[in-house]
Formats: structure tokens, sequence, C-alpha cells
């Protein structure tokens, strides 16, 4: 019979591996909807992955809940006062707010989220558990990316059995689907199991980002083909996700690793060369996808709706200052905010974490929110992947909301930040050597650009 320990280790890598799906049953009680409209991002919603967590805090709970041993550690913490600090606030502003089952939603989100953050700096310390979350990662970007690449190649979905894993029906002519204009020529952007071409590419970043550090070459030859394989595959399905931040962020990470992963001249040259083959091999099968990045313009119309989201949310701040509108209430007050005609077309958070952060819990949570974000750079900067990995969070959430609105992306938030703040060194099996942190960059790059052998 399983154990305990065995079942709640089970239960994480299930987590992880689940991640990237989006199976759930959807809930609509009268606060998930703004004049007779349904709203997806307002309504309750009970995810396969919300299980597993549950799950696990149960099994956690069994075994570690014990009130001495718990006052004991939240007395010696001191970063517990301030999160439970933070806890106050938000339980004010809930109920100061017009629509308090709302707000107790997206606070039991947060508790789940912290939660999940917490196992994973605390129990997640080992060599091994890190190599099986690499591995778990590795296998989700494989899946993730052949089922992108197909969709691009049908201009639509796969179908079947995808579809309980959180593939939607669409096609390049279903309403409000993301499509590019690559010269002139109107294409899909290929989705997974995701609910948008740009979380599948924050996907794609984060999880490569941690994989290509995780890769060792004493690793059995199965791994080293497992991770070179969601490597390849995976870079080319994030070329077309055709997110931009994603992959010039992607392009900047891979040469930040090749400084500071391969140690001999022909490693750094044969790799170099295997990253520009997949970008000239991409561009020579489809020499459309480079429109894409030439053709970008102030007067595109996406970037158009996030204007018209940041001023939005610029009238929040500035009306309500202090306390903000009321955790969830970004999308009811944005329906009275904008104009009829714009209402069905713009209903959507704002494109940015912090002022979405700003204009939800005022300058009081944004001091919070900016303070745990710049604190955990400053943790992770011992650990240049690490650091890479938060740093991509902080990136693309300047330039998109899913960290803090959508499932994946909060749970993939969740992870990293759990990481981070995970205890380093020997005693947590972590297995960068220094030469790889952050402080030591400038060090690295002058001595690998003399090539030595």
């Amino acid at each position: 019979m399983m154990s305990r320990y065995k079942t709640e280790k089970l239960l994480f890598y299930l987590l992880i591996l689940f991640l990237p799906t989006q199976l759930g049953k959807h809930f609509w009680p009268s606060f998930s909807s703004i004049m007779g409209i349904r709203i997806d991002y307002l309504s309750p919603t009970l995810y396969f992955t919300d299980v597993l967590i549950l799950l696990l805090l149960i099994f956690w709970l069994k075994k570690h809940f014990q009130i001495a041993a718990l006052k004991d550690q939240l007395v010696n913490n001191k970063d517990v006062g301030i999160y439970l600090s933070y806890i106050s606030f938000l339980l004010f502003i809930i109920f100061s707010s017009p629509e308090i089952l709302r707000g107790l939603y997206f606070f039991l989100k947060f508790l789940e989220l912290s939660f999940l953050a917490f196992y994973i700096a605390g129990n997640i310390r080992e060599k091994i558990h890190t190599q099986r979350i690499a591995v778990l990662l590795a296998i989700g970007v494989i899946f993730e990316s052949l089922l992108a690449l197909f969709q691009f190649a049908k201009q639509g979905s796969v179908g079947g059995v995808f579809y309980f894993l959180g593939e939607r029906l669409f096609a390049l002519g279903t309403a409000g689907i993301a499509n590019a204009s690559l010269d002139g020529e109107l294409v899909l952007r290929p989705y997974g199991t995701f609910p948008h071409p740009n979380v599948l590419a924050g996907y794609l970043v984060v999880a490569l980002t941690f994989i290509v550090f995780s890769f060792v070459n004493k690793e059995k030859p199965w791994l080293r083909m497992l991770f070179f394989t969601s490597f390849v595959i995976g870079t080319f399905a994030l070329l077309f996700s055709m997110s931009r931040i994603a992959i010039v962020l992607w392009m900047a990470f891979l040469s930040i690793a090749l400084l500071a992963r391969v140690r001999k001249k022909i490693h750094m040259i044969a790799l170099a060369l295997i990253v520009i083959g997949l970008f000239l091999g991409t561009y020579a099968l489809f020499p459309n996808l480079v429109y894409r990045f030439s053709q970008t313009s102030l007067r595109e119309e996406s970037l158009q709706q996030r204007n018209e989201l940041i001023h939005s949310a610029a009238i929040m701040i500035d009306e309500r200052t202090k306390f903000g509108v009321g955790l969830g209430n970004f999308l009811p007050v944005l329906g009275a905010i904008q104009k009829p005609l714009s209402f069905g077309l713009y209903l959507q958070p704002v494109h940015n974490i912090l002022l979405l952060v700003a204009a939800e819990t005022g300058v009081v949570g944004f001091i919070f929110f900016t303070g745990f974000l710049v604190a955990t750079l400053m943790k992770s900067r011992k650990h240049l992947s690490l650091f890479l990995m938060i740093l991509s969070v902080v990136v693309l959430g300047f330039f998109d909301h899913y960290f803090l609105t959508l499932q994946q992306g909060q749970l993939l938030l969740a992870l990293v930040v759990g990481l981070c703040w995970r205890g380093g060194g020997q005693e947590s099996g972590e297995d960068y050597d220094p030469e790889r942190s952050f402080k030591n960059m400038k060090r690295l790059v002058k001595e690998r650009f003399q090539f030595r052998t």
C-alpha cells in the first residue's frame, strides 16, 4: 500500500504534469455576469488541478499539522507577519466592496496559490525533486508544442480527447479567436490547451528556462534526449505562437544559457548553430512569420485595446487611490467606464499585472505586491535559472494579465515563486554551481568569450 508521503508527492507531480490543462466545471452565480453577459474571468471554476491541490493540502495537513510546531514556525518566521498583514488588508477591502461573494472567491484562490507556493518552498528541496519537475515540464512542453503545431497546420482545433484536457473548439473564423495578419494573410495563432496563445507562450518560456538549466551532461541518455527534444520542439512551437514579447525574451534567455551552461568552445558553437538553425529553418518554411515583427505598429487593434484598458485602469486608480475598486472588481467597474459600443470588445483585465493590482487593491496593495516581486527577485539572484524564471513573470506580466487571472498562469506563478523561495545550497539539493549565479554573469561573459577548451 502506498505511503502517505508517496501519495503526497504523487499528487504534486500530477499537478505539475497537468498544469497546462484546463479541465474544469464553471459555475455562474449572479456576480459572474455583467449586464447579463457571462464573464469567464468572474466565473467560479473548479478545475482538476484545484482538486489535486486540495488533496495535496489534506495529505500535507495530516503529516505536518501540529499546533505547537506550527506556532513555533509562525513565531520564528519574520515574513509571516507581512503575509498576515496582507491577508487582513485583502479581507478589509473585500468586506468594504459592494459584492462580497466575488471578492471572497478571489480571496480563496489567493489562499490556494499561497499554499502551493509555500508547499513547494518547504518540500521541494532535494535534487531528485527538481529533476522530476524538469522531466514533467519537458513532457508538458512536448505535448503542448505538438498540439499547437497541429492546430496551426489545421488552422483550427484538433478535437477528440484533447477537448477534455482543455482544448476548445475553434477555427480561423471563430468570433474572438486570436489571429495574426502575416503579409496580408490572416492566420490562426495556436492555443494548445491554453485559453490564449500568449499563455501558451508564457508557459513555454518558463518551462524551457527551467529545463535548459536542469540539463546535466552526466544524465542518462534518455533524459538528455527528452530535454533536447522538448527544447527543439518547444522553441519551434513558441515561434508559431507569434507572441512577440515571449519570443524576444526566450531568445535573450537562450543567449544567457549558452554563456552560463556551455564550457567548451565546440559545444557552444554546436548549440549556437542548432538555435540559429531553428530560427532560419522556421523562416525558410514559413517566411511570413517574420511579418509578425516587421509589421508591428502602434495602430494595431490589439495595442489600441490595451491602451484603452490602461486608460480605464488609470481612471480607477485615480478615483480609488488608497484601497482600489475591490478584489475581483476590475471588470464590473470597467463595464461602467467604457463606452457602450466598446463594451463587448474590451471587457477584459488590463494587460499589466501591476496596474491590475493597483486598480483593484489601491496603493497599499500595490506596495505589498511590488515589494514581494522585488524580494523574490533578490531571493533568486544567486541561481540564474530561478532569477530568469521570475524575471520572465515580471516582464511578461508587464504586457499581459494571465499570471493573476487565469488558472494555468496562476499555477505557473505559484510554481516559480515557490522554487525561488525554497532553501538554496547543498542542503536543498540545488545543483547549480556558483558560476551560474546572476552576480557572476559579468565575469562569466568575459571568460566565455575567451573560448577556453
